[in-house]
């Protein structure tokens, strides 16, 4: 068989596997369509292929034998979820298994030719929504979600490819970006694709850099500080790559100065303020140790967290999480970086000022709870409620409390936005 017919098949397989290892996503941009599809449709139907790989084999595969269930992974996403034809889809894993891992070679072939047997004679029991999501996240969601709202969670996430955001420059005509861009209205100064192709650098009028790509949850904390604070408002943006925050802020008319710690992080920043022909002034330094020359009126904190919110995008993560014995440390180590930087935000603020804190997460400890222990102990702050006329989001995103906590599912029909939480807080003196 053709090495290049192998070849994108054996780079996905390798990509499953370190998600089964629990490591870090490596951020590799595939050109290979078959690899790009491959990966993200294993990975959003793990949960499903996992079943099966259960029901089909006598004795569960040990942790050693991870290679091999890549493969299965693999071959049985080309059986069920692509257009595939099946004795393909055996013959390639078969081929790579004899390559990768001889000695279960006919373990492959039994269990993707049963499965197609079973397809074909109408013998093959479909995993139930229960089955696709890992145990680890599921079980730490039902402390605090409804397992209704769980399977939409995960339901959402198999919509692929996942809805593309553009915020537009204020300046610009909605309507007009509208039908250049082929998409429709969402929200406010915001452009929906809903299905994306190709590459964003192919987009109109990338160049001319009167937009940028944000996730619409993922604009709703710079809108919050923008409508609390008057204009020409002076506001630190705290973690500021990839730099959409920043866009919306200095847009606003704010002056704004950027503060990133990451050398490479801070020049991706810097490289789209620069397509987008905006200024400011950018602080490459950990924002913890920073010292501010004087008190601003906004503080804007998008904290770095687990990023549990952005499965749709991120397809990945709720595997990685299953299969990393370090996690629980990780979320701890993530709610004390978090602690630090609320610290570290007051002593920006002038008496007044308003504090806006977010997390692309759905775990309370980056979210709720991290703001009451805050509150607790800093008694010059208040939380100032978000009401449903200050912005433009879905009815239910709005809690009790007055916070923001967007679900995945929320506009379902609109292709979802990324779970966030959102919390505005007063320094009263």
């Amino acid at each position: 068989m053709n090495k290049n017919y192998l070849k994108p098949r054996i780079e996905a397989i390798n990509e499953i596997y370190t998600v089964l290892q629990g490591m870090p996503h490596k951020n590799i941009e595939y050109n290979n369509k078959l690899i790009k599809s491959l990966i993200s449709i294993s990975l959003r139907r793990l949960g499903e292929i996992s079943f099966y790989i259960k029901n089909y084999i006598k004795k569960p595969l040990k942790k050693e034998h991870d290679k091999t269930k890549s493969i299965l992974i693999i071959g049985i996403t080309q059986i069920l979820y692509m257009k595939s034809p099946n004795y393909a889809s055996v013959d390639t894993s078969v081929e790579i298994t004899k390559k990768l891992y001889p000695k279960h070679t006919n373990l492959v072939n039994g269990v993707l030719r049963n499965i197609i047997r079973d397809i074909n004679s109408n013998k093959f029991i479909k995993a139930k929504p229960k089955n696709y999501i890992p145990n680890k996240i599921k079980n730490r969601w039902r402390k605090h979600m409804r397992i209704a709202d769980i399977e939409k969670i995960i339901l959402q996430n198999l919509e692929m490819p996942p809805s593309l955001d553009i915020s537009i420059n204020i300046k610009e005509n909605l309507l007009e970006w509208q039908k250049h861009l082929n998409g429709e209205i969402f929200g406010d100064n915001n452009i929906r694709i809903l299905k994306p192709k190709g590459n964003i650098e192919n987009l109109y009028g990338y160049s001319e850099g009167k937009w940028w790509i944000q996730d619409y949850a993922a604009q709703l904390p710079a809108k919050i500080l923008i409508s609390s604070l008057r204009q020409n408002a002076d506001i630190i943006d705290m973690c500021a790559a990839p730099g959409g925050k920043t866009a919306q802020l200095i847009n606003s008319g704010a002056n704004v100065i950027s503060i990133e710690k990451d050398f490479n992080r801070a020049k991706i920043l810097k490289k789209n303020l620069k397509r987008l022909r905006l200024k400011n002034k950018v602080i490459i330094k950990d924002v913890i140790n920073f010292k501010a020359d004087k008190k601003v009126d906004g503080i804007l904190l998008d904290a770095p967290c687990s990023a549990t919110g952005t499965f749709r995008k991120n397809p990945d993560i709720p595997w990685r999480i299953e299969n990393d014995k370090n996690f629980i440390n990780k979320i701890n180590n993530l709610c004390s970086t978090q602690k630090k930087l609320l610290e570290a935000a007051k002593n920006f603020l002038k008496k007044g000022g308003t504090l806006v804190y977010a997390v692309c997460s759905l775990e309370i400890e980056e979210g709720e709870n991290a703001i009451y222990e805050f509150i607790k102990n800093n008694k010059n702050f208040s939380i100032k409620p978000i009401r449903n006329n200050e912005i433009n989001i879905h009815k239910d995103a709005i809690t009790k409390q007055g916070f923001i906590r967007t679900y995945p599912y929320h506009y379902k029909l609109k292709g979802g936005i990324d779970g966030f939480f959102i919390a505005r807080l007063i320094k009263n003196n």
